[in-house]
């Protein structure tokens, strides 16, 4: 009979952190990740969400599969752990990648998206117009920075994962280092338990 004991370490920070960075990715990429305005102020901006964008589509459907991924990583055979580890570590490397991409390239990354935005607002030919002399405001909002911070966290967790996997197959994957035998934890704690009477 095997009595659960405290997760390890690593166990529970590899969990915490992916199911973490895997959310804000998520939520992040339904949020807004700029706000685009004519000229240069940036009052009465327009918002434009993730998933207005190819970009933050993506990063939603990694984030879901961050989430699905940390589930499946205690439920499959051991063989499999390590394969799902490492595609833990790239689904939050390619999240992190388009976050940043995102930011350091926010104005290409959502003119298009932002200048549809805008036309229905104000009408294409105004729009077109004031463009043409004062060009547009972009400005990076929360979403943007949750789904590159998910990113962080989510890749960290991958590693730690990975760690945890490495783990388990040096301890022996019928071995759940998270787990003790009843039997062990009694004859540790009462060696004379089970010896004869003089």
């Amino acid at each position: 009979m095997l009595a659960v004991v405290k997760p390890s370490p690593l166990r529970l920070w590899g969990f915490l952190l992916t199911v973490v960075g895997g959310a804000l990715i998520a939520f992040g990429s339904i949020g807004n990740w700029a706000a685009i305005s004519l000229g240069s102020s940036t009052e009465d901006a327009v918002p434009t969400k993730g998933i207005d964008v190819w970009q933050g589509m993506a990063t939603l459907i990694l984030g879901i599969l961050l989430v699905v991924g940390i589930l499946a990583l205690r439920f499959v055979r051991p063989e499999r752990r390590s394969a799902i580890a490492v595609a833990i570590v790239v689904a939050g490397l390619l999240a992190l990648s388009l976050g940043l991409w995102a930011v350091l390239a926010l104005e290409s990354v959502v003119h298009d998206t932002g200048v549809d935005e805008l036309a229905k607002v104000y009408g294409r030919q105004e729009v077109l117009r004031t463009m043409s002399e004062q060009g547009v405001a972009v400005k990076a909002q929360i979403g943007l920075w949750m789904t590159v911070a998910g990113g962080v966290l989510a890749t960290a967790g991958g590693f730690v994962d990975l760690a945890w996997v490495r783990q388990k197959r040096v301890a022996g994957d019928a071995i759940d280092p998270d787990t003790l035998t009843a039997s062990v934890a009694e004859t540790t704690s009462d060696p004379e338990a089970g010896s004869a009477p003089d």
